[in-house]
């Protein structure tokens, strides 16, 4: 069934379906956008809350909460008679928190999305508000098989920032056990705004790796040899500027 984009929420939607560096924006557009839900909405008790009922659907053994980006897509999916509503994205998941949702069930450009993923895109800010363990609490070590697409669509964004020199990364394991092991991403740069940089690398690993924590680090040659930055220089980076531009 063909798929002719109907607002700038789908357009991005099938972007990102092939660009790993268009998500990021298709999930900042998510959560401005309205959605069209299969199910109903009433007042709550409590004011200003909803009593949302959704519809949901089964899929690889988790339940998933059904909305769509358009009244077509809607439509095609349920037919006139079902019962609806709309609401902002953001209101919607603020409402649902905890809760697995499809975009677009049975359509050509769809999309799950898991309560990890809606709870970091609700409040970016979060995980950069995590205190990184330590490097003394942490087993940090190289990974025998790296996030490939983190590693792919990490490296094409850094050939636009010119103030990215090198990339290493190591896998990351806190010895209480109170996280999973989880990449840890060592950026070397030459001037540039660490905090924007780390924020762009934060929103694509998000994107990318929606269920994973995944933690950032600046590397400064001019540390010591028991230092966070010397574990990232002692493997080789996935990315190089020099290795790029040779």
């Amino acid at each position: 069934m063909s798929f002719e984009p109907e607002n700038l929420l789908e357009e991005t939607l099938v972007r990102a379906g092939t660009d790993p560096l268009a998500r990021p924006e298709f999930y900042r557009l998510l959560m401005e956008s309205d959605l069209v839900v299969l199910g109903t909405a009433a007042p709550a008790a409590e004011e200003g809350r909803l009593d949302l009922q959704i519809a949901t659907l089964r899929y690889n053994g988790r339940d998933y909460l059904a909305a769509f980006s358009a009244m077509s897509r809607f439509l095609t999916f349920a037919g006139t008679e079902q019962p609806h509503f709309t609401l902002a994205a953001r209101k919607l998941f603020e409402t649902t928190k905890g809760a697995n949702f499809v975009l677009n069930p049975n359509a050509k450009h769809g999309k799950l999305l898991s309560a990890a993923e809606i709870a970091y895109w609700l409040d970016p800010s979060a995980r950069a508000k995590r205190n990184m363990v330590r490097a003394a609490e942490v087993r940090l070590a190289p990974y025998r098989e790296p996030p490939r697409k983190l590693i792919e669509a990490l490296s094409i964004f850094f050939i636009n920032r010119q103030a990215i020199r090198a990339a290493h990364i190591l896998e990351a394991s806190p010895r209480d056990g109170h996280e999973p092991p989880h990449p840890l991403i060592g950026i070397e740069m030459v001037g540039g705004a660490w905090r924007r940089i780390a924020n762009e690398v934060s929103e694509l690993s998000a994107a990318i790796m929606p269920d994973i924590i995944i933690d950032l680090a600046p590397i400064d040659r001019s540390e010591g040899p028991e230092s966070l930055s010397a574990r990232f220089l002692q493997v080789p980076p996935f990315y190089s500027r020099t290795q790029t531009l040779n």
